[in-house]
């Protein structure tokens, strides 16, 4: 048995053990929606500047978290009433969000497929878009706050081409991070990273993001304290690389980079993550919306991992009188960890999962006090998710 550091990390974590059947934002409490077509956009009115908002019916809380779903289609194709945006979107309006289906500005796919700086300023032009889109419900918000949206719960992601707009979107925060290719482009095209979009004067706040299929076109992007993010992604993709290649399987696309080579990216800069890694699937699986398993899994781990990051004050459900707090030492380890549940003992779902989004560990503690031995474990970072669906998610780092 290797001995315990003698440097403690602890961190206390307050954690319901147990919820109802019922638990908005990760279950289906809204059995209706409502779909609302707008013209995001206070500078172009045409259909790449709509979006389709859906909110529950019946539904008097005064602050929701938005989610932002930015359709596939390579950035020449697509729309926002694809099937697997209106699947997405509806699942989480029923949850309690209020959902949002996006349109943006495409390019001429023969233009597109032939040329490298019409692909980025594309890339460019969608961030601007999305950007302006999320302006749109901060103006709204802080006026007639017709849909009635917290400010502070923007989450952002998409599919495909929507995936790689958004991850863009949240994490190039400076146009210094961009070369200079990729500089003249923009200056020659939305001028800023604000965009040409409208609604100038309000911010485009997002909380965390998440990406089915997605890539950077830059692993650099990715920095320390960046925005959380949850990934979906098949090995065999050959659409948008797993790994890095040029994107749909073209040499005249340029070289995008998915999953697999952010995680490793996203380790060292420790930034929280959670993904589900698919063996087979291809580009595909997500487009198929509710006929495909994985989609609907994938629906379910993006509000599991958003679920700790809203606000209470957007919470309708009662905070429970009963509850643990939980202590974890050492951090980083050497191969033991100590949990200590503290006040009432209830339910105590955990698994270990390592950088791929693999389970390698799992368990039930019942105890107040418990050791985890990790030694059988090769050497790296690992995550704690607690609860079942998961209510707390924690860095593990084995040295």
């Amino acid at each position: 048995m290797k001995k315990l550091l003698n440097i403690l990390f602890i961190t206390t974590l307050a954690i319901n053990a147990t919820r109802a059947q019922n638990t908005r934002y990760l279950d289906p409490v809204f059995t209706a929606v409502t779909k609302t077509t707008v013209t995001y956009s206070d500078v172009f009115n045409d259909d790449y500047h709509k979006m389709d908002i859906y909110t529950p019916n019946n539904d008097n809380l005064g602050k929701r978290p938005l989610i932002v779903y930015v359709h596939g289609g390579a950035f020449y194709a697509g729309d926002k009433a694809s099937q697997d945006c209106i699947d997405f979107c509806t699942a989480f309006a029923k949850k309690g969000y209020v959902a949002v289906s996006v349109n943006y500005r495409l390019a001429n796919a023969f233009l597109f497929l032939t040329d490298k700086k019409i692909q980025l300023n594309a890339v460019l032009q969608s961030i601007a878009d999305v950007k302006a889109s999320l302006r749109y419900f901060v103006k709204d918000a802080s006026g007639s706050n017709q849909y009635k949206v917290d400010t502070t719960a923007f989450f952002l992601g998409g599919y495909s081409a929507g995936a790689v707009a958004s991850l863009h979107t949240g994490w190039v925060k400076s146009e210094s991070e961009l070369d200079a290719n990729l500089q003249d482009i923009l200056k020659n095209g939305i001028k800023t990273l604000n965009g040409d979009a409208g609604n100038n004067g309000y911010s485009n706040p997002i909380k965390a993001l998440y990406s089915m299929a997605g890539a950077v076109y830059q692993t650099s992007y990715i920095s320390p304290n960046d925005l959380p993010v949850w990934m979906g992604h098949a090995k065999d993709d050959a659409t948008v690389s797993y790994n890095c290649a040029p994107g749909l399987n073209n040499a005249l696309v340029v070289t995008l980079c998915g999953t697999g080579k952010m995680i490793p990216k996203l380790d060292s800069a420790g930034v929280k993550y959670d993904s589900m890694i698919l063996e087979t699937g291809g580009h595909s699986w997500p487009g198929l919306g509710n006929n495909g398993k994985d989609f609907k899994k994938a629906v379910t781990e993006i509000a599991e991992f958003f679920y700790p990051m809203i606000p209470q004050n957007t919470q309708s459900i009662k905070k429970p009188e009963t509850y643990q707090a939980i202590s974890i030492y050492p951090n980083p380890t050497q191969g033991l960890i100590q949990i200590i549940q503290h006040g009432a003992v209830g339910l105590g779902n955990y698994r270990i999962v390592n950088g791929l989004g693999q389970n390698v560990m799992s368990g039930f503690i019942g105890d107040k006090q418990a050791v985890l031995d990790l030694n059988h474990l090769p050497k790296g970072y690992y995550k704690l998710v607690w609860g079942n669906p998961a209510l707390e998610i924690q860095s593990i780092v084995l040295e």
